[in-house]
């Protein structure tokens, strides 16, 4: 992310140090939020679909910790990169990585998160992250981390939809998964026989045996499928 032009982004032209890992910007981390209307927040996503792999960014404005409007600056850009090309002052600056994740570079850090009170960083697929740029205790600045709050969001009817129950399947007894497993062995055994008289055989008659435990006497589904379609004789 650059600003107008890189020998002139950073105001005060000296190095650049993020203050970001300190303990006292961690413990300060997300007490804040800053309110966005869905009016423009909509816009913005709207935006990132529409460029597709390249970035983009505008600054935005804001009064009693709520985003109030937001103009897109002249800018350059490409996959990697969007330089301003006119300065239009503002409180805040946001900018997109696209399909990349949600974070300050050192890019953006050298030349636009350092001129502006708030920077969000918005990803297609890694949300987004937003910093509030403070005087620390220690005397320097740094960024704190600020929670992101969508207001006045459509009203739309859920009513209809419901989420769906998850089936509780019960765990089988240990004799019911030993039957099964034996049946299971069984059943492959058959498949690969070739005599011709099933009905004498005794895989298929300890077949019937297990699944007379597992599902009563009256059972016949085997016996049903393999008149119908013999695994025996092939």
């Amino acid at each position: 992310m650059n600003n107008i032009q890189n020998n002139v982004s950073n105001i005060l032209n000296v190095s650049i140090k993020n203050y970001t890992d300190c303990g006292w910007c961690l413990d300060k981390a997300n007490e804040e939020i800053l309110n966005i209307p869905w009016s423009i927040w909509s816009q913005w996503l709207f935006m990132s679909q529409r460029m597709g792999k390249k970035e983009w960014g505008a600054i935005f404005w804001v009064k009693d910790n709520t985003v109030t409007g937001f103009k897109i600056p002249k800018q350059e850009v490409n996959a990697v990169e969007c330089a301003f090309k006119e300065e239009l002052g503002g409180d805040g600056i946001i900018h997109s990585h696209h399909d990349m994740g949600a974070f300050h570079s050192s890019q953006d850090d050298a030349h636009a998160r350092n001129l502006y009170r708030y920077s969000i960083v918005l990803s297609n697929s890694d949300g987004s992250i937003c910093t509030k740029k403070l005087k620390l205790p220690c005397g320097s600045f740094g960024y704190v981390q600020v929670r992101l709050g969508i207001i006045d969001l459509p009203k739309i009817d859920l009513a209809k939809i419901g989420e769906k129950k998850r089936e509780l399947i019960s765990e089988q007894p240990e004799e019911e998964l030993f039957r099964q497993a034996r049946y299971d062995e069984l059943q492959m055994q058959c498949e690969e026989c070739v005599r011709s008289d099933c009905h004498g055989c005794e895989i298929f008659l300890a077949m019937q045996e297990i699944e007379a435990g597992m599902f009563g006497t009256g059972f016949d589904g085997f016996q049903r499928q393999t008149r119908e379609e013999p695994k025996c004789g092939r």
